[in-house]
């Protein structure tokens, strides 16, 4: 995950790497403390922290869910279920760059960056609701 490689790094950037669910720093450190209880929760939320600032992973900062962590560092966009939180990607084809180069009533603000969020009910809670 990070430039110095350390036991503790291997095994959180392991554990992380397995996880395709856009874990959280807690749910991180729940799948690695159930492997290796020695590891604390501080450094595995400082191993995410840092390899979120050296980029590569990257933190998400989404409406209604903790912060998360994903692997994919291309440009694309998350779905977030209204009900239990999950995260998924969602590949569409937006002109961003455009949106962003053209945004209007900005009050004098140079539009950097723009972030779309989905959300809806996922599947698992839509056969809960269902049943």
């Amino acid at each position: 995950m990070t430039k110095r490689n350390t036991l503790q790094k291997g095994i959180v950037s392991d554990i992380f790497s397995s996880m395709t669910n856009h874990p959280s720093a807690g749910m991180v450190y729940d799948a690695v403390h159930e492997k290796y209880p020695g590891i604390s929760r501080a450094t595995v939320y400082r191993i995410l922290a840092e390899a979120a600032e050296e980029g590569v992973i990257q933190r998400l900062k989404l409406c209604e869910a903790n912060d998360r962590f994903d692997v994919t560092l291309g440009k694309h966009y998350h779905v977030t279920c209204k009900k239990c939180k999950a995260v998924a990607d969602v590949i569409v084809d937006l002109d961003m760059e455009g949106v962003e180069r053209n945004a209007e009533g900005c009050q004098g603000f140079l539009v950097e960056d723009c972030h779309v969020e989905f959300f809806g009910i996922c599947e698992e809670c839509r056969k809960k609701q269902s049943n």
